[in-house]
């Protein structure tokens, strides 16, 4: 549902309210003490906030950037937007296009700024001083500083996360400590002053509802909730480290390991060579996000995000071939 059929909705409930209030029940009303007027149903919010940007780059995790964009976008009077290092076409990291019309070199200040995560292309935005600078500045004037999954890695690398409470991505915790200094908390998300993380994709959703919830209250976030639907009931018991088979998490930590290896160690990168396929075909992973093997078969060379994904594509690559 779009913002304006919202607030048409909620204006809707409020006129119909105020007439009760002051028709059939107004006798009741004045018996009780407790006529409602729509500032005490809906309160003025204690943050005005106008500006929501939220960055994303090549390979950043969909959910993470468009789940807060869906909460947010229903703050009245918040503008929301999409902005990136420069304008254009972003791939998310399963190559969902988006476009870009704003870039950091023309926002010079945000109320909120939400950085969203990914794997290997988001560890390699730590590195960027040029992106890292202008993230510090926002967050100078900012007033509240946020991140989905391991986008608290940017953080960190900005400095903003040191010896701060802050979570990430199961698999991103350890880096997010042993590298950028933040009291990693197991939690679905923290808040550390105006200094919000969550932990993994999904968990964006919940810690916009709680920042909104700070922002303009319980009625107010409620009714976003009721907008979204936002009722989880997800068929089995698990998407937690702690909470999933021992050996699954293994296997993902092992995958996710691959996707990171070039990031880590980029000696390993094989920047100079010409691959004949543009993902790995076992998961689908755009090569541009990082290639950690790579396998010939019928005289052409493919690239893999991993050894675990080129093993994989050996057992049987005509099959891979036939569904490119």
């Amino acid at each position: 549902m779009n913002k304006n059929l919202l607030i048409a909705i909620i204006c809707f409930a409020l006129s119909a309210s105020c007439k009760n209030n002051n028709g059939e029940k107004q006798t009741a009303a004045k018996d009780t003490g407790n006529a409602k007027t729509i500032s005490d149903i809906y309160p003025k919010p204690k943050v005005e906030i106008k500006t929501v940007g939220i960055l994303l780059y090549d390979g950043y995790s969909s959910l993470d950037a468009m789940g807060p964009y869906a909460v947010f976008s229903r703050l009245f009077g918040a503008h929301v937007f999409f902005i990136a290092k420069h304008k254009g076409i972003i791939e998310d990291g399963g190559g969902l296009k988006v476009e870009v019309d704003t870039s950091i070199d023309e926002v010079k200040h945000l109320d909120i700024l939400l950085i969203p995560g990914g794997l290997a292309q988001t560890y390699e935005q730590t590195k960027d001083e040029e992106l890292l600078n202008w993230v510090r500045s926002i967050d100078s004037s900012s007033k509240y500083t946020t991140s989905v999954c391991t986008g608290s890695w940017i953080l960190g690398a900005a400095g903003l996360l040191k010896d701060k409470e802050a979570t990430s991505h199961w698999y991103g915790k350890k880096i997010l400590a042993n590298e950028f200094g933040a009291k990693v908390q197991n939690e679905r998300y923290t808040h550390s002053g105006k200094y919000w993380t969550s932990a993994g994709v999904s968990a964006g959703i919940d810690m916009s509802l709680a920042l909104l919830n700070e922002i303009a209250g319980e009625k107010y976030t409620k009714a976003v909730m009721l907008d979204l639907e936002y009722d989880p009931q997800p068929p089995f018991k698990g998407g937690s480290e702690n909470n999933s088979d021992k050996d699954m998490v293994e296997g993902m930590r092992a995958l996710y390991d691959g996707g990171m290896d070039i990031a880590l160690h980029p000696e390993k990168a094989f920047k100079s060579m010409k691959f004949d396929n543009a993902k790995d075909f076992v998961c689908g992973m755009p090569l541009q996000a990082g290639v950690g093997d790579t396998a010939q078969y019928n005289g052409k060379v493919y690239g893999f995000c991993s050894k675990g994904c080129k093993d994989e594509f050996k057992k049987n690559p005509a099959t891979y071939l036939a569904t490119k």
